[in-house]
C-alpha cells in the first residue's frame, strides 16, 4: 500500500473514531461508555439576562377644568340666596350638573369660588361671594351630585376687568364691572378606570 493511501485510510479511521467518541458522550447514562463518565459532556447552560423591568408610567391626570358662571346670569344684582337664582341661572346650573354626570370623566371634587366686584365694602363683598358659592353648591347637590364640594370666596380680590373708572355706583360702572361678579367651578377628576 502506498503512503498516500495509508494516510487517507488512517485519516478516515481517525475521523470515524472521533465521531464514535462524540456519539458516546451524548448519553452519560449509557453504561457501555464508561470512558465518558469522567467528562462532563452536557452542553453549557445558556445564560440570558432577564429583561429590565419597565418602570410604570405615571397615569396622566386630566387638568382641572374650569367653568365660569356669570353672577349676573345666576342671581339678581346684589342677591345670593336660592330664591334669588334667575331662570337663566337655573338653566346654566342644570346644564353643568348634567355635564358633571356625563361619562368620560369621574369627577372627584369641585371647588366653587365666589367673586364680587369692588362696589361696596371688602367685608360685604367677601360674604356676598361666599353666599353665592354656597348657593351654587347647594343647587348642584340638590341636582344629585354627591362628590365633595369645597366653597371659597375671593371677594373683590381677583378682578378681571380693567379700565372701569369711578367708585360711585352708577349704571355705567355696574355694567363695566359685570365680569368681576362671577362664580368659578373648578372640576377635579380623572379618566374612568384609573
Amino acid at each position: 500500500m502506498n503512503t498516500a493511501a495509508f494516510n487517507s485510510t488512517t485519516a478516515t479511521t481517525a475521523t470515524a473514531l472521533v465521531l464514535l467518541l462524540l456519539a458516546g458522550c451524548s448519553s452519560l447514562h449509557d453504561e457501555r461508555y464508561s470512558w465518558c463518565q469522567a467528562q462532563d459532556c452536557r452542553p453549557a447552560p445558556v445564560v440570558t439576562q432577564a429583561p429590565k423591568p419597565v418602570p410604570p408610567q405615571p397615569v396622566p391626570r386630566p387638568a382641572p377644568r374650569r367653568v365660569t358662571l356669570s353672577a349676573d346670569a345666576l342671581f339678581a344684582f346684589d342677591r345670593s340666596g336660592p330664591a334669588d337664582i334667575l331662570p337663566r341661572g337655573r338653566i346654566e346650573l342644570d346644564r353643568l350638573a348634567q355635564q358633571l354626570r356625563a361619562e368620560g370623566v369621574e369627577v372627584q371634587s369641585l371647588v366653587i369660588t365666589g367673586h364680587a366686584d369692588r362696589l361696596g365694602s371688602a367685608a360685604y363683598n367677601e360674604q356676598l361671594a361666599l353666599r353665592r358659592a354656597a348657593t351654587v353648591r347647594d343647587y348642584l347637590q340638590g341636582a344629585g351630585l354627591a362628590m365633595p364640594m369645597q366653597v371659597r370666596s375671593m371677594g373683590e380680590r381677583e378682578p378681571v376687568t380693567t379700565g372701569c373708572k369711578g367708585t360711585a355706583r352708577s349704571p355705567a360702572l355696574v355694567a363695566c364691572l359685570q365680569p368681576d361678579r362671577r362664580v368659578v367651578v373648578d372640576i377635579l377628576g380623572q379618566a374612568p378606570g384609573q
